[in-house]
């Protein structure tokens, strides 16, 4: 089904147990400091199944939200049903004590539970301060309508529920003499012949009787059968708790079903509170009783009562309330046979069926006394035949059979006088008598008022006392708050105090902080600034390391051209050498040239070359020879290595070297390595006017075929 369901400990209780007891709630109060939610169970409607689909044997328990927290086992339990069902008929009530100071803040939740498997079908949780005390609440509880299959099935689900709340006291409301009126009822007197069901009553108390059977005519809802409020949860309003006042068509109450339906017993007491006009005895107010089948309670619809079995009218005029304060004891009287009227209804005689009825007025908001079985017997005893068709005038007349043996002789001899025939008196004695019963309602009257005194002052010494064990309970609790108080604030201070010094000593760690980081800064910038003079520096460095490089390059190339001319001029001098070995013996072998006696070398054609041809040679190989000397012998460059910036400062541009010219790079020139002069020699002043274009510090150039042309060559 997809429900999550709860399981609960509490077990239902048995059928001999919760079964209608003859015996009548002998109190309307709940004990002292503490309030009474009296619930009464009437049935369902369309209950969800079970978990696995099957139709549920369910009860119902009542407990406090308290006791749900706590998870402690309710005893206010109904019965569980014979069979199983989804329209269950209980008709129990039971009841949840609690404190009278949580009640404000208290919840009555009702668990409708599957006796099998102990598994919660639903629950609604009602809250117990929107109760209006002593007031009948006949609720209809539904769940509202949300998504999912679970939900769909709940909100189909109607439970019936009366819910009273009680108090340790009765209020007083301005303008009411009296706190309430207690109607009892008894009974049927005589065995029915056409009854097959047990029956239930309804009783309400109208102001205004012609108006009530006026709206009972027009089918107005409030007026037929039992007004239902309807509570849609989880969440109630507020307002469908509200109760007017002075209602007219009065505050109705529930029976139990009385039974057996032969002879129908109830032996249930009814409270009308003074707020609803109950004691507010006029010309037109009546107490009216309404008798139901109790199987009209069943069916699928929703749970109303159909038309009435009959009625039962007892008007409450002035004059009635002038006799139930004229008795002795309790303020009260007995109706034995109160007919039903409007009814089906015959006893075995024939006749209309009456109902054994007392009535008392309650004017202590504390009594002690309410009507019983027993003690209602001893009450006057009223003369059915008060009613006519139009609710005529009260024809009271007294029984004498019925009198208790308690009450005076002079009560009884004035109330034999009224049972006989008005005979004429004369005008003194009806004076004396009247004389007398005013003396006698005077003297009741200051006797309950001296116990009506006695109370309040009884009350008034216990309510002092209260109030100031209270005054000193609250001024110890106002005494230890303020130490509370004054403990917390100082803890607060200190940890204020640590806090403000832990803040300050992080201030001043940030500004040490930032103090530190503005001289780096500083440094920084200052660094900054001294290194563009180095870096300007650096870069002439390195454009001199670029052309250093490429000069070595050049060197080394000229190097293996060198050696790559002197391996060509040894295969010449090889070639030259051979031929003199060679040639013929008639002539005579030419010598190695050598140097004549001038010390100039010759050319050719054996003639020696021109002196300053000569010196111009020695010249150039010298300086040639220092060259080589001097970049062999010099130093590596110093390189400056510039140091590494801090973030966010731009390093220095550094330009590229610029490329050799082809002038200087292409083409190589003539050098002599390893400490050898190649001295060469031309012809002719082109020679020596091609080694004077030649720029210092610079190898000559030469040119291949120059080299080839060379007709001697001399080494150093």
């Amino acid at each position: 089904m997809g429900r999550k369901k709860k399981k609960v400990a509490e077990s239902p209780e048995e059928p001999l147990n919760t079964v209608q007891s003859m015996e009548p709630i002998t109190s309307h109060l709940s004990p002292s400091n503490k309030e009474t939610i009296m619930v009464t169970l009437h049935g369902a409607t369309h209950l969800p199944t079970c978990k696995d689909g099957s139709e549920p044997w369910p009860y119902v328990v009542v407990k406090t939200t308290s006791e749900d927290t706590k998870n402690q086992n309710a005893k206010a339990v109904t019965s569980v049903t014979s069979e199983p069902t989804t329209a269950p008929i209980w008709g129990d009530t039971v009841k949840v004590e609690l404190q009278a100071e949580d009640a404000g803040r208290e919840d009555v939740i009702l668990k409708v539970v599957d006796n099998k498997k102990k598994e919660e079908l639903l629950s609604y949780q009602i809250p117990i301060k929107y109760l209006r005390v002593f007031h009948p609440y006949h609720f209809e509880l539904v769940k509202a309508a949300q998504s999912g299959k679970a939900e769909e099935a709940t909100a189909k689900t109607h439970l019936y529920a009366t819910v009273v709340r009680k108090g340790s006291f009765f209020p007083r409301y301005i303008g009411s003499n009296h706190t309430a009126l207690e109607v009892f009822l008894r009974g049927v007197n005589e065995p029915l012949v056409n009854n097959c069901d047990p029956m239930v009553v309804i009783a309400r108390v109208v102001p205004n009787y012609n108006d009530f059977k006026v709206n009972q005519i027009k089918q107005d809802a409030a007026s037929v059968g039992l007004p239902i409020t309807r509570l849609s949860f989880p969440n109630p309003s507020v307002m469908r708790f509200d109760v007017p006042r002075g209602s007219q068509n009065g505050c109705p109450q529930l029976s139990k079903p009385g039974g057996p339906p032969e002879l129908p017993s109830w032996n249930q007491s009814f409270l009308f509170q003074g707020r609803d006009g109950a004691t507010n005895f006029s010309e037109d107010t009546a107490l009216v009783l309404e008798y139901y089948s109790s199987t009209s309670m069943k069916g699928g619809e929703p749970w109303t009562l159909s038309k009435p079995l009959g009625v039962s009218v007892l008007p409450l005029k002035s004059r009635l309330y002038r006799k139930m304060l004229a008795g002795k004891g309790l303020s009260g009287l007995r109706v034995e046979r109160l007919p039903i009227t409007d009814t089906k209804l015959k006893t075995i005689n024939g006749e209309a069926p009456t109902v054994d009825i007392s009535f008392q007025l309650l004017s202590s908001e504390n009594p002690e006394n309410f009507l019983t079985p027993n003690n209602s017997q001893v009450l006057p005893i009223l003369d059915p035949k008060i009613l006519d068709e139009k609710l005529g005038t009260i024809r009271e007349s007294w029984s004498k059979a019925t009198v208790s043996s308690t009450m005076e002789s002079s009560t009884s001899t004035a109330q034999e006088a009224e049972e006989e025939p008005q005979s004429p008196k004369m005008p003194h004695e009806m004076e004396l008598n009247n004389y007398r019963r005013a003396m006698q309602k005077m003297a009741e009257d200051i006797l309950s008022l001296r116990k009506q005194t006695s109370m309040l002052e009884a009350e008034n010494r216990m309510l002092r006392s209260q109030l100031t064990q209270e005054e000193g309970e609250e001024e110890q609790d106002n005494s230890n708050a303020q130490k509370l108080d004054e403990v917390s604030m100082k803890q607060k201070l200190v940890l204020s105090e640590l806090d403000m010094k832990k803040l300050r000593d992080k201030v001043q760690y940030l500004q040490n902080e930032l103090i530190r980081k503005n001289d780096r800064e500083k440094e920084l910038l200052l660094l900054h600034q001294a290194q563009q003079p180095q870096a300007t520096l650096l870069k002439r460095y390195q454009d001199k390391l670029q052309k250093m490089k490429a000069l070595e390059e050049t060197v080394r190339h000229q190097e293996k051209v060198i050696e790559r001319m002197e391996r060509v001029l040894e295969d010449k001098l090889r070639d030259w050498r051979e031929p003199l070995l060679n040639r013929p013996q008639g002539k005579p072998p030419m010598a190695f040239p050598v140097l004549p006696a001038s010390g100039l070398p010759l050319g050719t054609a054996g003639e020696p070359l021109p002196a300053d041809l000569y010196s111009a040679l020695l010249a150039e190989n010298s300086r040639l020879r220092a060259e080589l000397e001097k970049n062999r012998h010099q130093p590596a460059p110093i390189i400056l290595q510039q140091q590494a910036l801090p973030v966010g400062v731009p390093a220095p541009e550094v330009p590229e070297p610029r490329s050799i010219s082809k002038a200087a790079a292409g083409t190589p020139a003539l050098c002599k390595p390893k400490d050898k002069t190649l001295e060469l020699q031309k012809r002719g002043g082109q020679g020596a006017q091609e080694s004077s274009s030649v720029h210092p510090g610079t190898c000559r150039r030469i040119s291949l075929p120059a080299l080839r042309t060379s007709s001697a060559f001399w080494p150093s």
